[in-house]
């Protein structure tokens, strides 16, 4: 068979993998095999660093130190031996020797008990970020290998935020799982700041977001639609009998606000700065959209929302949506994804937003 040509970068283990990838069908123990060879030719490009050689070595030397891996990353995540065995279904003395071996291996303390659960070392957090990577490389490599052998069902890890939640899934589904039954679909929410750094980690291929004014390195941006802010509060606050409402007028009322780095949080805060007012008093902060506004509905605070979001749900009756003058408060939203090679089912996803949003 001859193999399709590829333009992939010389110094990725994903280069390696990929051009295995376009000669031969991986299944079962021949992909293992091909995932080993991909990661024995690999040269990391910084080959002094100690926790990336390690890895290398603990990866290729020893077969049985993957459950190890795993298990590592599992009491990271959870932070207690207890709860991690539990889920894995196996016993604390084996998941504490399973810790012991590894740190044997790398030839550092990765995990310390403490009052409060299971705590990485500085070393052990360091070896994290670099194997958490290495994993979402890998899974990327054999996913980019089955799109490459021909394989199409695809596997779409995707990240959308409170306000663009209702716009993709009407614009990707029932349609993605139509034209691809075997595809396997995985979405994430979060606000916008915490979606950028899901992008950066690879643990999302795709985001549905508002647009920083300057995107991470390595990020691209596809831009959807515009979506303006309105101010949120209840029918029986002052501010809902004024015909017009300045700028001004909303520095002696107290708000209720999304995280302090959350995009339109932020547009507030440089707003009132722009303007040389002092910035709002937060007296509430909410982690969700839905509490957010479930806070205005109860309170005499006010709040930002933006409009799609307002009107792809029902919002209780005692609250008003009004308009303010201030310019610079609509959001551009866009998909955005890590620059180079998207899967055939991300990139049919990018269409659909995009003919949704047209």
């Amino acid at each position: 068979m001859v193999s399709p040509s590829c333009s992939y970068g010389q110094s990725s283990p994903v280069a390696w993998f990929a051009r295995a990838a376009c000669r031969v069908r991986l299944f079962g123990r021949a992909k293992q095999i091909a995932v080993r060879a991909a990661l024995a030719n690999y040269r990391p490009p910084d080959p002094q660093s100690k926790i990336t050689a390690t890895l290398k070595v603990i990866t290729l030397g020893n077969a049985m130190l993957g459950d190890d891996l795993d298990y590592f990353l599992a009491l990271a995540a959870s932070g207690t031996f207890t709860g991690t065995a539990e889920r894995l279904g196996i016993s604390q003395p084996a998941l504490s020797k399973a810790i012991q071996r590894l740190e044997r291996k790398v030839g550092a303390r990765l995990v310390t008990r403490s009052s409060r659960g299971a705590e990485l070392t500085e070393a052990g957090r360091a070896f994290h970020d670099r194997l958490r990577a290495a994993s979402q490389d890998m899974d990327d490599a054999v996913q980019e290998a089955r799109n490459l052998g021909g394989n199409d069902a695809g596997l779409l890890r995707m990240g959308l935020t409170p306000a663009t939640t209702d716009f993709a899934l009407k614009a990707l589904l029932p349609a993605l799982t139509t034209e691809r039954p075997a595809a396997s679909l995985r979405f994430s929410t979060a606000f916008s700041d915490g979606m950028m750094d899901k992008v950066v980690r690879r643990e999302v291929e795709l985001a549905v977001c508002p647009v920083p004014e300057q995107l991470p390195e390595h990020l691209t941006c596809e831009a959807l639609y515009e979506d303006p802010c309105r101010l949120m509060m209840q029918d029986s606050h002052p501010l809902a009998q004024q015909d017009i409402i300045a700028l001004k007028d909303l520095v002696r009322h107290d708000w209720a606000a999304t995280g302090q780095h959350e995009f339109t949080r932020l547009q507030v805060r440089q707003a009132f700065s722009r303007h040389g007012l002092p910035p709002p008093r937060i007296v509430v902060e909410a982690d969700t959209l839905h509490a957010l506004v479930e806070v205005v509905a109860r309170t005499h605070l006010i709040s930002m929302i933006n409009l799609r979001s307002a009107l792809a749900g029902s919002l209780p009756p005692k609250l008003l949506l009004r308009p303010f003058t201030v310019t610079g408060m609509s959001r551009r939203i866009g998909i955005v994804h890590r620059t180079g090679y998207l899967s055939p089912i991300a990139q049919r996803a990018c269409e659909l937003l995009h003919a949704a949003a047209a």
